[in-house]
C-alpha cells in the first residue's frame, strides 16, 4: 500500500513501536490518529506530527473497553475520513509463577494483548470491506512463535493468539482487498515494561527470568523508531511477516524444524 493520503490509526501510538511508526508513516504522506491511554504522551506525538506538517487527531482510548474502540473509529472517519490502515499495536506484559497468577490477571492481560486487537478488527474491518480497500498491522511479539521462559506463559499465550489471529486475518482478507501484516519483534527499546506486572517472583528470580529471555533471543535490542520504518516498509511491500532481525528468523527456524527436539534442549538447559 502507498501510504500518502491514507489516514492510518494506530494504538498505543503514544511510545514505543507506535510512536515510531506513526512519525513513519507521517514521512510517507499518511494522516495520523494517535490511540492510547497516556494523555501526555499523546500529547508530545501529536506534536511531532503536527510538525512534519500532516494532519493529526489524538483519541483517549482503551483498547480493553468496547465503548472506546467504537468511538475511535467514529471520531478517525468524522475528523479525518475513511481510515486505510489500522495498527493494532496496544499491548502489555504478565509474567509471574503461574501458581499465584490469577483469572483476574489473565484476563486483563488477554483483555489488552488478545481482545484489544479483536476490538479492533471488530470496529475497522467492515468499513474496509466494504470499502475493498484497507492495511491492518497486528502487533505480535518474537514471544508469540516460541516460548522465552515459563514464567512469561500469560504474555506468551496471548502473543501466540495474536499470531494465530493475524494469519487467520490474512487468508480471510484477501479477497476482499484488505492486506495484513503481522508484526513479531524481539528486544525493542520501549516503555512496555512500564505497564506490566510480576506476580509472585522475587527481584532475583525477575532478573533469572529476563536473562534467560535474552539467551534464548539472542538478538539485539532495537530502537523503537528503526521498527516503525520497518513497518512502513512491509506496508509498501504487502509483507505478511515482519521480523526485525535476522537472529529472530533463524531461532523459528530451528523450531520449525524439530520442536520436540527444540523444546528438549531447552529443557535441557535449565
Amino acid at each position: 500500500m502507498n501510504v500518502a493520503g491514507e489516514v492510518a490509526v494506530i494504538t498505543g501510538g503514544a511510545s514505543g513501536i507506535g510512536r515510531g511508526t506513526a512519525l513513519a508513516l507521517a514521512r510517507r504522506g499518511a494522516d495520523i490518529v494517535l490511540a492510547d491511554v497516556n494523555d501526555r504522551r499523546l500529547a508530545a506525538v501529536e506534536a511531532e506530527i503536527a510538525g512534519m506538517g500532516r494532519r493529526v487527531v489524538a483519541v483517549h482510548c482503551d483498547v480493553s473497553r468496547d465503548d472506546d474502540v467504537q468511538q475511535l473509529a467514529e471520531r478517525a472517519e468524522s475528523n479525518l475520513g475513511p481510515v486505510g490502515l489500522l495498527m493494532n499495536n496496544a499491548g502489555v506484559v504478565l509474567r509471574g509463577a503461574l501458581e499465584h497468577v490469577d483469572l483476574a490477571d489473565w484476563q486483563w492481560c488477554f483483555g489488552i494483548n488478545v481482545f484489544g486487537v479483536i476490538r479492533g478488527i471488530n470496529a475497522f474491518l467492515p468499513r474496509m470491506l466494504e470499502r475493498r480497500h484497507g492495511y491492518i498491522v497486528n502487533t505480535g511479539s518474537v514471544a508469540g512463535m516460541v516460548a522465552l521462559t515459563g514464567e512469561g506463559a500469560p504474555y506468551i499465550a496471548s502473543k501466540f493468539a495474536v499470531v494465530g489471529l493475524t494469519e487467520a486475518l490474512a487468508l480471510y482478507c484477501q479477497p476482499f482487498g484488505v492486506s495484513v501484516s503481522l508484526l513479531c519483534p524481539g528486544g525493542v527499546r520501549t516503555n512496555l515494561a512500564e505497564t506490566g506486572r510480576s506476580i509472585g517472583m522475587t527481584p532475583e528470580r525477575q532478573v533469572a527470568e529476563t536473562r534467560m529471555a535474552q539467551s534464548v533471543q539472542g538478538g539485539p535490542e532495537l530502537e523503537a523508531e528503526y521498527v516503525g520504518e520497518l513497518v512502513a516498509q512491509a506496508v509498501r511491500n504487502e509483507t505478511f511477516l515482519i521480523l526485525p532481525d535476522d537472529v529472530h528468523a533463524e531461532l523459528l527456524r530451528r523450531r520449525g524444524r524439530d520442536l520436540n527436539a527444540f523444546v528438549k534442549s531447552r529443557l535441557a538447559a535449565q
